[in-house]
């Protein structure tokens, strides 16, 4: 029987530099996940090799979100992660797949695409899916494109009209931002606005819905609730800590 899943292959920039720090903060971010994706029938996070983190999902979509939401709260914000993502089908049972030794063309798919990053001398994105030499997809090309757009305009960002974009991105809700950060709504529709923190989650909403019609595509059925339930619960444990979200 075949299964839908994605993959993630994450590392973190110039991670020598306070490798212990890093190290640490590596396996609070592992807890998190765990807790995000613990609605999943299956799925596996580990971190591993020193600044790496690997997750294996169900579901085409279920990596991006995860790392678009990692990038949203990592805090060393002069050493960003970055990732390697792919999906795709497996014969294999998820619960059996030891991600220390699985070594399916879709591990080394998202292993080129996180190194392709690494030696990029310009980072165009820190998010990256295969190339088409990869996979025969002609979305693949537009979602990447649409992932270099997504980081030109976060990258682009104020320090306060980030806040703002990862704010709404657990909030969705201009009066309940205003009042935490003590701003007015006007200020925060400001920022918004000059932010392009609409097209940065239109970005993320189009490319998991890409993705939920390929897989819809390939297996006939509707993982876009899947990923609707998923992103819900990553915002609601985001919440959950809000103070932090704000602090970084």
């Amino acid at each position: 029987m075949k299964h839908p899943i994605s993959i993630f292959m994450m590392d973190v920039t110039n991670s020598s530099k306070n490798w212990d720090e890093i190290t640490s903060y590596l396996g609070e971010m592992e807890g998190f996940v765990k807790r995000w994706t613990r609605g999943l029938p299956h799925a596996q996070v580990k971190h591993r090799l020193g600044d790496e983190i690997v997750g294996l999902f169900d579901h085409y979509s279920t990596a991006y979100t995860v790392a678009y939401y990692i990038s949203q709260i990592w805090k060393y914000k002069e050493q960003p992660p970055y990732f390697g993502i792919t999906f795709g089908t497996v014969d294999t049972s998820l619960q059996q797949i030891d991600l220390d030794k699985w070594n399916h063309p879709l591990m080394r798919q998202a292993r080129l695409a996180n190194e392709k990053i690494k030696h990029s001398s310009q980072r165009s994105s820190m998010l990256l899916l295969p190339g088409e030499e990869s996979m025969e997809n002609s979305s693949l090309e537009m979602a990447n494109l649409l992932l270099s757009y997504q980081h030109k305009f976060m990258s682009e960002q104020t320090s306060l009209q980030q806040l703002i974009s990862r704010l709404y991105a657990v909030l969705d809700e201009q009066k309940a931002i205003a009042r935490l950060v003590n701003k007015s709504p006007s200020t925060i529709s400001s920022h918004y606005k000059k932010g392009n923190c609409e097209i940065i989650l239109n970005t993320l909403y189009t490319l998991q819905e890409t993705l939920d019609k390929l897989e819809a595509n390939s297996f006939g059925n509707q993982p876009h609730n899947i990923t609707k339930e998923l992103t819900q619960t990553i915002k609601n444990e985001l919440h959950k800590n809000i103070d932090a979200i704000i602090s970084i």
